[in-house]
């Protein structure tokens, strides 16, 4: 990695992330730079209307941000262990 550190490397562990908004709860799995949302409050939603959850989704956009570090995510987001 070079330049300022914007943490854009592909990590190689796999992550479990728990991402809460204020109305939306979730449950993320982060393998290299593969994000799927394992369990979602909006599941049916997104499903229904979407078919699948869509990159520029809330809780996928706040995982990103958490893993890679490229700003303050708008959600709460812990590790699972």
């Amino acid at each position: 990695m070079t330049g300022r550190g914007r943490g854009d490397e592909a990590h190689e562990e796999n992550l479990k992330l728990s991402v809460s908004f204020k109305n939306i709860k979730a449950i993320v799995m982060v393998s290299g730079k593969d994000f799927k949302v394992i369990k979602c409050s909006r599941e049916r939603y997104c499903r229904l209307y979407l078919s699948v959850c869509p990159k520029y989704c809330p809780v996928i956009v706040a995982a990103k941000d958490f893993v890679y570090k490229r700003r303050n995510p708008r959600a709460h987001v812990e590790i699972l262990t």
